[in-house]
């Protein structure tokens, strides 16, 4: 059987490839179409281009992958059965289910490996290929430091700092304000007029450090006092903050616990976190649903399958960004609006996966 499982996966494989490398060239040539004009008037010149889109590739890849593994599952199947070699194995006493055990297992892994994928790879891609748009296609100066206005700032370690002010030669912070959480509890607060930076660490001018511990606060002024539990450096203050929407997990967890204790809406953030859970697992639903159409009676021409795909994945990406949308205004629970279409997808794959197995 480890002689089927094989031969089931890499005919599988052959067709997630070209699927995948189809989506990705029509995706970016459509994109690059929209952009020439652009790039033309900015005198792009080819080698920032090419890099734009390489940085590109990770969010496309995200975005199609889904589409593939369905493409993919279900001509595999429709081949086999295509060439007889389905009914064969039925005949053998082979099910569906024993088929499909390799796809399926791929499938899972897939599914992790994309969670990891859009976490960590894809939101970092994408700040580096604005990078480029930016400063080597569009031409604009890049400076180390940047003075800054009215912002706010999450430390490596959870702090808040509240600035009125940055000014980076030499690098001053004006109107300084860090606060410091345990538990989502603010536990410390350093205010001060200002705060220098003596090459290692911010040191504080004429202050206060508050502490809040059992509902009782606590104030010890200073004239001066270095800022040793901060590990932020100048740079840090001066780099542009991370768009929300370039968050990971993680970040994007910090971010709204500080939304939240600022008095602001964090549910569409956390609307946002339960979404970046959800749409990696697609991938193996789509397997299954691909698996069944494959393996139904009632079988499918070359472009009727490939019609079925992209419809299919159209209309999960739509209820993807509806609920998405509905889950940040409160319309809908969070976990409904990130879970939904997968449960819809889950119950529909499971349905048709059952009678195409019988």
């Amino acid at each position: 059987m480890k002689l089927i499982d094989r031969y089931v996966l890499s005919a599988f494989l052959r067709v997630l490839f070209w699927s995948i490398l189809a989506f990705v060239a029509i995706f970016l040539l459509i994109d690059l179409f929209d952009h020439l004009d652009n790039f033309l008037d900015d005198n792009a010149r080819l080698l920032p281009i090419l890099r734009y889109y390489l940085y590109q590739l990770p969010l496309v890849i995200d975005l199609c992958l889904p589409v593939g593994m369905l493409l993919a599952s279900l001509f595999t199947v429709g081949v086999l059965s295509k060439n007889n070699e389905y009914t064969s194995l039925l005949s053998a006493g082979v099910s569906l289910t024993r088929l499909s055990r390799s796809i399926l297992i791929f499938g899972i892994l897939v599914s992790l490996g994309a969670l990891f994928f859009r976490e960590y790879v894809v939101p970092e891609s994408n700040r580096r290929q604005r990078e480029i748009l930016k400063y080597e296609i569009e031409g604009k100066i890049r400076q180390d430091l940047m003075s800054k206005r009215n912002f706010t700032y999450i430390g490596q370690k959870g702090e808040v700092y509240v600035i009125a002010s940055f000014r980076p030669s030499p690098p001053t912070l004006t109107g300084f304000s860090m606060e410091v959480f345990a538990d989502s509890v603010m536990v410390r607060r350093i205010d001060a007029e200002r705060a220098r930076w003596d090459g290692q660490k911010w040191v504080a001018e004429n202050g206060a450090i508050r502490e809040f511990h059992n509902g009782k606060e606590t104030v010890k002024p200073f004239t001066k006092y270095r800022v040793e539990e901060s590990l932020e450096k100048p740079e840090d203050f001066s780099r542009r903050e991370i768009d929300p929407a370039d968050m990971n997990y993680f970040q994007l967890g910090r971010f709204a616990e500080w939304v939240g204790r600022n008095g602001g809406n964090p549910t569409p953030y956390r609307a946002t976190m339960a979404n970046k859970l959800a749409f990696p697992l697609v991938n193996f639903l789509m397997v299954v649903l691909g698996l069944s159409l494959g393996a139904a009676r009632q079988k499918t021409t070359l472009w009727a399958g490939f019609g079925l795909t992209v419809a299919l994945g159209f209309v999960y990406w739509i209820l993807m960004d509806f609920g998405l949308s509905l889950g940040k205004t409160g319309a809908l629970p969070v976990w409904i609006s990130a879970w939904g279409p997968n449960i819809l997808y889950g119950i529909l794959g499971s349905v048709l996966f059952y009678r195409a197995n019988r």
